[in-house]
């Protein structure tokens, strides 16, 4: 990362996304990472979707200011677990999705809800870090990226940005998969970019065992034959299970046989009997025990699967509806690279596997992890980076899905997994 010459001290970067919030310490004369963490976004108390939570704030205005004051608590908890003294902290970068940045820095999100979904703002903002309540010196300046509509965002604009995708000429396709997924498109010089409404099954939300990409988190499952392994991030003893383990949990289900294409979870007695052992029925759907002791057990059930079949056909009939507008043909797609904030533990096999991606494209796809905090650290004690992500912005073409009626004849026919 190249810095200027005179930046001195720590930058914070923050990859604000709907369901966990991410934060990164740089140290802004080297560029070297000093850490990283990630929690929780403490507003998925109201609501585990921005229109949810912009329902919420239209019911109560007030709601604004305790939602933002909720994230910047976050932030604020996430800044002192990186650094042991704020008053090193020179600058913090933000990217979020439209309605985050807005909650961000007080301002209601309401008018993204209504015809014609225009955020509030689309420029990027400048401010002192103070002012919205982080707990930094006067001095330290908060930079949040541009927007590009009322659903793509800061987060877009900066996975743009980190992959370069400015600047390449053949097609490729890149996938933020969060809560919001978003979905770009380069191809001749030109950008287009949407956003579908996945919801939070990628991220562990909405998951009844489910839990953010953090230490204990099942992000590996495999089954050999009869038998079922896990493994966990820090490798510990299982707590939950995150995004990357769900995809790959239903992935494995799929290959063994214990569910079958529609989604649906088999009965014991369509199974043998090391898997039909881990089967537990009820007449709201079958659940797949992964793990078991004492004090925990951690199970996939029937309705974690259906959140996840609706999560990966929005991304699917996103990436749809956006080659036919850019007129770019599936077998034209030279890379795939897919980001998430929950890094490089998801694969893209299982990805191919559940029908996110096409198996074609199997070998162009690259992981590339949180593309969006890395685009934030690279703009950290840089004026010229910040110009350069200002201009991006301002070139992307979006792409509305509201209303769309390809896209919901996608999302019907892309909800099983094939």
């Amino acid at each position: 990362m190249q810095v200027d010459d005179t930046t001195k001290g720590t930058g914070i970067a923050i990859d604000l996304g709907t369901t966990t919030i991410v934060g990164s310490a740089i140290d802004l004369a080297t560029g070297r990472a000093i850490g990283c963490v990630s929690l929780p976004n403490p507003q998925s108390r109201w609501g585990l979707d921005v229109l949810t939570r912009i329902e919420a704030i239209r019911e109560d205005g007030r709601l604004v200011k305790t939602l933002s004051d909720a994230t910047v608590g976050a932030i604020n908890e996430i800044i002192h677990r990186l650094v042991d003294r704020v008053e090193d902290i020179r600058e913090i970068g933000v990217a979020g999705n439209s309605v985050m940045e807005h909650i961000l820095l007080g301002i209601s999100p309401e008018p993204i809800a209504r015809i014609p979904f225009r955020p509030v703002f689309r420029d990027a903002k400048r401010l002192k870090a103070l002012s919205i309540g982080v707990d930094v010196m006067d001095r330290t300046m908060l930079y949040t990226f541009p927007l590009v509509s009322g659903f793509v965002g800061g987060d877009a604009v900066s996975v743009i940005f980190y992959l370069g995708l400015h600047r390449v000429d053949s097609p490729t396709l890149a996938i933020d998969i969060g809560t919001n997924s978003e979905i770009i498109l380069a191809t001749r010089g030109r950008i287009f970019a949407t956003s579908t409404p996945a919801g939070p099954a990628f991220e562990g939300g909405n998951i009844g065992c489910g839990m953010v990409a953090g230490r204990g988190a099942i992000s590996e499952v495999r089954i050999d034959g009869e038998r079922v392994s896990v493994e966990t991030i820090g490798s510990v003893l299982p707590e939950g299970i995150c995004g990357s383990g769900i995809v790959d949990c239903v992935s494995a289900l799929l290959a063994s046989g214990v569910m079958d294409r529609s989604g649906r979870i088999k009965t014991r007695d369509e199974l043998p009997d090391n898997l039909s052992n881990r089967i537990e029925e009820s007449p709201e759907g079958n659940a797949f025990v992964l793990y078991r002791s004492a004090r925990k057990k951690i199970v996939l059930s029937q309705k974690d699967v259906r959140a996840l079949q609706v999560a990966k056909s929005a991304i699917r009939a996103g990436i749809k509806v956006i080659l036919k507008k850019a007129g770019v043909e599936e077998e034209d797609i030279k890379r795939v690279f897919i980001a998430g904030a929950f890094g490089n533990n998801l694969k893209k096999d299982s990805l191919v596997n559940i029908g996110v991606l096409k198996r074609e494209w199997l070998d162009v796809s690259i992981p590339v992890g949180d593309a969006a905090l890395e685009g934030v650290v690279r703009v950290l004690g840089s004026e010229e980076k910040k110009r350069e992500v200002e201009d991006i912005a301002r070139t992307i073409r979006y792409i509305s899905l509201s209303g769309s009626r390809p896209f919901e004849r996608e999302f019907i026919k892309n909800m099983d997994f094939h």
